[in-house]
């Protein structure tokens, strides 16, 4: 641009005049000239007319005769192509309708709709255009065009003739920032609504009861042998990833490909656990994404519900809703994390570049989509053929489930529930004292108690003394359960690597802990091999109610329901919820069946069903 402007300005009278009227005709024939637009052509004439270069009328009139001479002769060129050689060449690329849009709006509205829509930026070429390959009538189209150019002659010379040389620099700052960034901007916009089309048809098909189910965890499929091999699948990818320095972040192939074997809650489980296993080695900026490794799972099971995988236009709704998840849950945690950064070397330095000249969310957020758009595009589609590529027996019928839904809505069907809750804040307030913290973690364990016993209400705070024996005992039995995780991790690396792992996986063993503490007291807790059976019971109920062990705590105390309600009553809540759900595992996994009147309506199978599934009864 400097070039062709500078060698501009460096005329004069005549000779101006003339060379900025030929660079205008050339644009108003349909000729795109970025390095020498119109207006910033007309400001410098402004400039030389302002310096006493050139007469005004004399400018005025050689620019309208170049802006309207160069329209009509782009008009009969669009003319020659044809409207109907235009809709064949518009119909591939699917931008027949908005055509046909603008060539009716200037047929109805005739020379008012070409004058204004020659006064809006970028639109003024075009409109000529449109008006070409329409047929508009000459007269209409000249009607509109000549008061348009009037305007538009008189507007921009003034502007040059009244502020001189800043707005020059103005103009050009403003051009040169609109190619470095808005023309990125334009470009994610407009994929963000190509992606958004099939995004909406997507969750539009999914209906109340789609929903409704989405909290029951089903747990008949004969495929999560796998669920290692997913965590595997995704560790690895995010390892070369990192190891590379490539521009992904390829880490949510497994757990897509987990979510469309056994559906959102052990999908977006897996999704948890690579996160922290990630942050415990390779990545320790790991744990935040947690969230969106759970989104992505979540969603792609809800999609696998749904039969999107079984079909092209499913996989590209499914790849939509991914990459908006992750861009858009992203953003947020860059801009807490690391300054709107995601650590990917070329999602950065679009950041760093773009924040020279934007907000810094909306240069984070430009930053993180480029990654995540063809991340996802390949996790997709990896999963989705490594999915078909896979076997699928037939699963056990009646189906295990779990209803989720439960553990989260008891406590609010309870008697005095708020009482309850207050009692447990007021607990938490005070817990460096100690003893109200073991008094709180006592009640915990009341709670899960309750619920193997098949019961649906909050305990009452009565029988302190037990409580506060149970709180103890607990907190004695984890913490020697992380004494070697604690151990390993003070070591030099790589032993710090395997205790950060190695804690990882006793935080995942707490459901089958608790359990073996409520059905045989402390000593049972140290019994590894009665845990693991309980483990191997089945190993995504497992996952999944120890990842929400680990998570939503965390979620009580950084999410939505801690700023709704207050972080104490929320974390409080979210403790008794994990409580419950180890409760109902603790009941589901003991060897003995629970006695009639027992089941809480939860479980929604029997144990004869669950005889069929990896209960090793012989233990």
């Amino acid at each position: 641009m400097v070039d062709l402007i500078g060698w501009v300005q460096g005329l004069n009278g005549l000779v101006l005049a003339l060379a900025i009227a030929g660079l205008l005709f050339v644009e108003e024939i349909g000729v795109p000239l970025p390095l020498a637009p119109g207006d910033l052509l007309l400001a410098i004439g402004g400039i030389a007319i302002a310096a006493g270069k050139i007469s005004a009328l004399e400018f005025i009139a050689i620019a309208m005769a170049a802006i309207v001479g160069g329209a009509i002769l782009g008009r009969e060129i669009f003319a020659l192509l044809g409207w109907k050689r235009l809709l064949r060449v518009a119909r591939p690329l699917r931008i027949e309708a908005p055509l046909e849009r603008v060539a009716s709006l200037l047929h109805q509205r005739g020379w008012r709709a070409g004058f204004t829509a020659r006064l809006i930026p970028g639109l003024r070429v075009h409109t000529t255009e449109v008006a070409g390959v329409t047929e508009l009538p000459r007269r209409t189209f000249i009607g509109g065009l000549v008061p348009a150019a009037t305007v538009y002659v008189v507007a921009f010379v003034g502007l040059g003739a009244a502020f001189g040389r800043p707005i020059l620099e103005i103009i050009k700052r403003a051009e040169h920032q609109f190619l470095l960034f808005g023309l990125p901007i334009i470009a994610a916009i407009a994929l963000a609504l190509i992606l958004w089309r099939p995004a909406k048809r997507g969750l539009a098909s999914i209906g109340p009861a789609a929903w409704a189910n989405a909290w029951v965890l089903r747990l008949d499929s004969p495929g999560f042998v796998v669920i290692p091999a997913c965590i595997g699948i995704n560790f690895t990818g995010h390892l070369l990833a990192v190891q590379f320095h490539l521009p992904l972040f390829l880490d949510s192939t497994g757990t897509i490909l987990c979510a469309l074997i056994a559906g959102p809650w052990v999908g977006g489980s897996v999704g948890v656990i690579t996160n922290l296993v990630t942050a415990n080695s390779i990545d320790p900026n790991a744990a935040p994404y947690a969230a969106v490794s759970f989104a992505i799972g979540f969603a792609a099971g809800l999609a696998a519900r749904q039969g999107w995988h079984r079909q092209p236009a499913g996989w590209l709704a499914m790849w939509a809703i991914c990459f908006l998840l992750s861009a858009v849950i992203s953003t947020p945690l860059n801009l807490i994390t690391s300054d709107g950064h995601s650590g990917v070397a070329l999602g950065d330095a679009i950041v760093d570049r773009l924040a020279k000249g934007l907000p810094l969310p909306v240069a984070s957020l430009a930053g993180e989509a480029a990654i995540d758009l063809p991340d996802k595009l390949l996790a997709v589609g990896a999963a989705v053929l490594i999915y078909r590529a896979l076997p699928h027996p037939a699963a056990v019928s009646p189906p295990f489930e779990l209803d989720l839904a439960t553990a989260f809505r008891f406590v609010f069907r309870s008697e005095r529930w708020p009482a309850k809750l207050l009692v447990g804040s007021l607990c938490l307030l005070f817990f460096w004292l100690v003893i109200p913290f073991l008094l709180l973690y006592g009640y915990s364990v009341e709670v899960a108690r309750s619920a193997c016993r098949g019961q649906t209400q909050l305990p009452a705070w009565t029988g302190v003394r037990q409580k506060l024996k149970d709180g103890f005992l607990m907190s004695m039995v984890l913490l020697v359960w992380n004494v070697p995780p604690g151990l390993l991790s003070v070591l030099p690396q790589p032993a710090a690597v395997a205790g950060g792992v190695l804690g990882l996986f006793v935080g995942l063993l707490q459901p089958a802990i608790w359990s073996q503490y409520l059905s045989g007291g402390i000593r049972a807790t140290f019994n590894v091999a009665a845990v693991a059976r309980r483990v191997r019971f089945n190993l995504s109920l497992t996952l999944v109610v120890g990842a929400l062990g680990l998570t939503l705590p965390t979620l009580g105390l950084l999410g939505v329901v801690g700023l709704v309600v207050g972080v104490l009553p929320a974390l409080v809540y979210t403790s008794i919820v994990v409580s419950y759900l180890f409760g109902e595992y603790a009941n589901l996994t003991n060897e003995v069946p629970p006695t009639a009147g027992q089941s809480s309506g939860v479980v929604q199978a029997t144990r004869a069903t669950l005889a069929t599934g990896d209960h090793d009864q012989q233990s």
